[in-house]
């Protein structure tokens, strides 16, 4: 009998109740659209990264992440086969590529500058062609988004020999082009000088534009060839899904484990500090925003239930009088709030839904990110994780925003109620 009476009296003053259930409703759908809007934010940051630079794991030899900037050659991987074997039998594993990361100076007989450089194997890492960018909006749903782009010329072949594939960043610093002739100098694994001609198949880029302004990539062989080794220091391992990094770090743990290998895996995460920086951050605009819009919600609820009182004075004496309890008029104000909170949050979290799935479909094109090199499109995505927690807080918000009136409404003297015009 509580419910359906607070139930009635909600709808007592249809229209100042859907004004009320309207301010919740907005707030649910603001809460709604900023945590899918960050969420599609972090996925594409990590998806890029991913595909970009990290992979899903790294498998080292133990204690390359420690020491490995001081001395990265005495760090490479022992047999190598063998080790990209036992991962690759992991059903959850796409492919494994091998990598060798070193410095140089990278020089056109005029202009040198210095350069990181990564030896890939051109048969597993991907490379889109511009043309494929062209449509926006269709490239940004790709499953592979996050790949390097090969703004001009053509990205690495399988037999490609002494090809490099140079940075855009790192390009215009050279102004180099496709075709162009570039010579390679950089220290072997025996500590010897060593130089290679290159010829410049393409210019690419990454969102990243810190990584496009001094990398370039050339074929793993090659690599190995100017740094007089045929080892790698790292197996990049890239999953079906990004959602079984843990579970593939803990088999290849167990590997590790079991064939007693001297190695060590890390997952994306855990080589991102950038992305963890960037959540955190974007977890605290979310809390503030959550705050202020608890803010709003309270007030609007905290007016309804107190003009709800105000009208009701004299009515509540009459309850008093004829023996309702105080502590039953409390909790009768309080229930009217915790169903308008319920009803709101509800009704909210459905509508809310609604229209950001329709924003999703259209997607929002968003400039380049600081730091960053390209437009991308934004999709909010429907996160469950937030749409329970908006219900809740629109239940906490109703139940705390109609105390106060409640409380007043429970301690009216009921000779002065019964008065009360």
């Amino acid at each position: 009998m509580m419910f359906v009476l607070a139930l009635r009296n909600i709808f007592r003053h249809r229209t100042r109740s859907l004004i009320t259930l309207s301010t919740i409703l907005f707030g649910c759908t603001a809460l709604i659209f900023v945590g899918g809007f960050f969420d599609n934010v972090f996925w594409q940051m990590r998806t890029t990264m991913i595909q970009s630079q990290t992979g899903h794991l790294q498998v080292y030899k133990k204690g390359f992440l420690k020491n490995g900037k001081t001395d990265p050659y005495a760090y490479f991987i022992d047999d190598l086969p063998r080790v990209e074997t036992l991962v690759k039998d992991i059903p959850e594993v796409d492919y494994v590529a091998g990598r060798i990361q070193f410095a140089g100076l990278l020089s056109t007989g005029e202009t040198t500058v210095s350069f990181y450089g990564q030896g890939i194997d051109p048969a597993r890492e991907k490379t889109i062609q511009s043309k494929d960018t062209l449509d926006l909006k269709k490239f940004y749903r790709r499953p592979d988004v996050g790949v390097p782009v090969v703004d001009q010329g053509e990205g690495l072949a399988v037999n490609d020999k002494n090809q490099v594939l140079i940075g855009r960043g790192l390009a215009e610093t050279m102004e180099a082009r496709p075709g162009m002739n570039v010579t390679l100098l950089t220290d072997t694994v025996d500590g010897s000088t060593n130089a290679m001609d290159m010829n410049t198949k393409g210019v690419f880029y990454t969102a990243v534009k810190s990584y496009d302004d001094i990398f370039l990539r050339v074929p793993l062989t090659t690599a190995q060839k100017l740094l007089n080794t045929g080892s790698v220091q790292s197996l990049v391992v890239f999953l079906h899904h990004t959602e079984d990094t843990a579970k593939v770090k803990e088999k290849i743990d167990a590997i590790i484990l079991r064939e007693h290998l001297d190695l060590e895996v890390k997952r994306w995460e855990d080589v991102t500090d950038f992305y963890h920086k960037t959540v955190l951050l974007f977890d605290t605009f979310h809390l503030i925003m959550r705050i202020v819009v608890s803010i709003v919600v309270i007030l609007g609820v905290f007016n309804t239930m107190n003009m709800a009182m105000m009208e009701r004075i004299s009515e509540i004496g009459t309850l008093m009088a004829m023996g309702m309890k105080r502590k039953a008029i409390l909790m009768l104000f309080m229930t009217e709030g915790f169903l308008l909170g319920t009803i709101g949050g509800v009704v909210g979290i459905t509508i809310g839904s609604a229209i950001v799935h329709m924003i999703a479909m259209v997607g929002i094109m968003m400039p380049p990110a600081p730091g960053g090199t390209i437009v991308w499109l934004s999709e909010p995505s429907i996160v469950p994780s937030v749409l329970f927690s908006t219900v809740i807080l629109c239940v906490f918000i109703g139940v705390i925003a109609s105390f106060f009136p409640a409380y007043k409404a429970s301690r009216l003297v009921i000779t002065d109620a019964l008065r009360y015009r």
